[in-house]
């Protein structure tokens, strides 16, 4: 009994020994600099990432759904909002100074760059990407988005969301090139409580890897829009 009591403390401590350690950036916050990539297709259905698959829609939301565009807003080129800018089948950079964060991202050349000093969310604006906050919660970015409006759908897949829409973001750094992303969307017109979504980001260490020039065509059959496009054969 003692013997197996003492693996079971040995494992312990070797498991701990070997949890992940994140670097700390010159102001001692979390360093989650580098180029990161969504490897999965939550862009055209995001219920691949939702922690229960059925998301909690209002029937009043369900009806406004069934009367909306069939038509993706992204194939009219539109920023693809929050927090689908982070799935989309392309990279983005994450910046770390102090005082603030940026996201650059290939997408449509979008950007946010995001105060981590304390203030209140701005009034009375509509931005496809929303008005974000950030804050450090350990070795874990938090981003506190409002303000997104209703002109952006989570994925292809027409799952929708009001001007309401109040998104959490957490990014929290796993291994060297690993990153867990999470974010909780909450929507009191169109969800009937708090819904998750998480995934694992994969850092790109190719040598000289830089963002593109990435441009979008409205109506060019998404070709500037995916990346995944392949057009079909002639054969």
């Amino acid at each position: 009994m003692n013997r197996l009591l003492c693996f079971f403390m040995m494992s312990a401590v070797a498991f701990g020994q070997t949890a992940y350690k994140v670097a700390r950036t010159s102001d001692g916050k979390p360093d989650l600099q580098g180029i990161w990539i969504a490897r999965n297709t939550a862009s055209f259905d995001v219920t691949e990432i939702a922690e229960d698959p059925t998301i909690p829609y209002l029937p009043e939301a369900l009806e406004r759904e069934a009367k909306a565009d069939r038509v993706d807003p992204i194939a009219h080129c539109a920023m693809p909002g929050v927090p689908r800018i982070t799935y989309m089948p392309f990279p983005f950079e994450i910046m770390q100074r102090p005082g603030y964060v940026v996201l650059l991202y290939e997408y449509l050349h979008n950007h946010r760059v995001i105060q981590t000093t304390p203030r209140e969310h701005a009034e009375g604006i509509d931005l496809f990407l929303g008005d974000s906050i950030a804050r450090y919660e350990g070795d874990t970015l938090v981003i506190d988005v409002t303000n997104l409006g209703n002109r952006t759908w989570l994925d292809s897949a027409r799952h929708m969301h009001s001007d309401q829409l109040h998104v959490v973001e957490r990014y929290t750094r796993t291994a060297p090139d690993r990153m867990l992303y999470e974010a909780t969307l909450e929507d009191p017109q169109t969800y009937s409580k708090p819904w998750k979504i998480r995934m694992t980001l994969h850092r790109i260490n190719e040598p000289g890897f830089e963002l593109k020039e990435q441009e979008c065509v409205e109506g060019d059959d998404g070709r500037a829009i995916h990346p995944l496009y392949r057009p079909a054969s002639k054969s």
